[in-house]
């Protein structure tokens, strides 16, 4: 008989969402064991902006000043829609870092609180029942090095079984988790992206750029390297080299100079979605498992980070009898509505009398690439005269 081993919080998936969704429980203490594929490190290219809600979430975890080490601060943003131009200040820093170090950061912090991370495990069945979660898991090895992830040949070396009171699914856009409880998600129209991380003397400050269906973010890391994501029309098929990125920004951003060489590059497909439901009953989604969304304004992870901490908020309240377990309806369902509302359902934002005429027709767009969400990114729309529309 396989032993089962029980836990409090069982955390699927160790990114960014998941490592901060066990350090949120720890800091509870609550027991948790996170299961993770592989802790081998995020691949070159993957770069995020922290908004101001995460870093003050952040801060109150004690991450601060280690991010502050590896990461560069943003504290106001350029927006430039149809060559309009205007400053935003943020109402609290951002920070640019290479998700590789911020997850390492995380991982490190996790370390030293003893919490229990396994690596190569894969959540592939959930059960629950209204006192519990049992769910199965499989371990992998890998049976040799490969230089994709298309090219990786894993081998089913056991399994494991596991009895939680709380399961938070942040195990990415391909959830095992979501797939379990048979919720199906519903996509929207697939955006491409050309992205460039290059050396620079004169690094770009952070500025968000819309032209007409069409938007790039430039910002800048640390070491002195720049970053852009440019969207491409869907039909385009280029090669992501510096000769087409010298054309984007001769043609799009003409103030930065072309580098001479890439650090990496790529072209990359972005399907935004959103589950369903974002759970049920003692199993809950969070970040990618549950939704996704352009890259420009990184809301994905950023709002999975709250949600998390939002999630495990109230699981400990529930385990101590303060809250029943409804309430983790109530917070699942106002998630997935804020979400309806990013993609243009629900409730949105509108241009007030004195807001410039030139933002009609792109809140859409803003709404999606600033890199801020709720009372942030209201207060980044209202430096722009736009403002929330009230319920009736």
């Amino acid at each position: 008989m396989t032993k089962v081993e029980q836990t409090q919080v069982l955390i699927a998936g160790g990114g960014p969402v998941g490592l901060v969704a066990a350090l949120c429980a720890a800091k509870r203490g609550l027991d948790v064991i996170v299961l993770e594929r592989s802790f081998r490190g995020t691949p070159r290219g993957h770069t995020t902006l922290l908004h101001p809600s995460s870093m003050r979430l952040l801060a109150e975890l004690g991450l601060a000043p280690l991010l502050l080490r590896v990461g560069r601060l943003i504290d106001e943003l350029e927006l430039r829609v149809d060559s309009n131009i205007r400053r935003l200040k943020l109402p609290f820093p951002a920070l640019s870092i290479t998700q590789a170090l911020f997850e390492e950061t995380l991982l490190q912090v996790l370390r030293k609180e003893e919490v229990d991370l396994r690596a190569t495990c894969e959540v592939t069945a959930v059960l629950q029942t209204e006192q519990y979660v049992d769910l199965e898991a499989v371990r992998r090895e890998q049976l040799k090095a490969a230089s994709s992830p298309q090219e990786e040949c894993w081998e089913l070396t056991d399994s494991s079984r596991f009895r939680a009171n709380f399961v938070i699914g942040a195990d990415g856009r391909t959830s095992h988790v979501r797939q379990s409880l048979g919720l199906r998600s519903s996509a929207n129209a697939r955006e491409r992206y050309a992205m460039f991380e290059f050396p620079t003397d004169h690094p770009p400050q952070t500025t968000l750029v819309i032209e007409g269906e069409l938007s790039h973010l430039m910002t800048t890391l640390v070491d002195r390297r720049a970053r852009c994501s440019f969207q491409l029309a869907r039909e385009a098929q280029p090669t992501a080299d510096l000769a087409f990125l010298a054309s984007l920004l001769r043609e799009r951003a003409p103030q930065q100079e072309p580098p001479a060489e890439l650090h990496w590059s790529g072209i990359v497909d972005f399907e935004p979605t959103i589950a369903e439901a974002f759970g049920r009953g003692r199993v809950w989604l969070a970040g990618d498992a549950a939704h996704t969304a352009s890259p420009l304004g990184v809301q994905s992870m950023n709002r999975g980070l709250s949600e998390a901490h939002q999630l495990v908020e109230a699981m400990a309240a529930v385990e101590t009898g303060t809250n029943p377990l409804a309430t983790l309806e109530l917070i699942g369902s106002a998630q997935r509505q804020n979400w309806l509302e990013t993609f243009g359902s629900g409730p949105h934002f509108d241009l007030l009398p004195h807001a410039p005429d030139w933002l009609s027709g792109h809140l859409g767009q803003l709404v999606s690439a600033l890199p801020a969400s709720g009372a942030d990114l209201a207060h980044l729309l209202g430096q722009l005269g736009v403002a929330r529309r009230s319920l009736i």
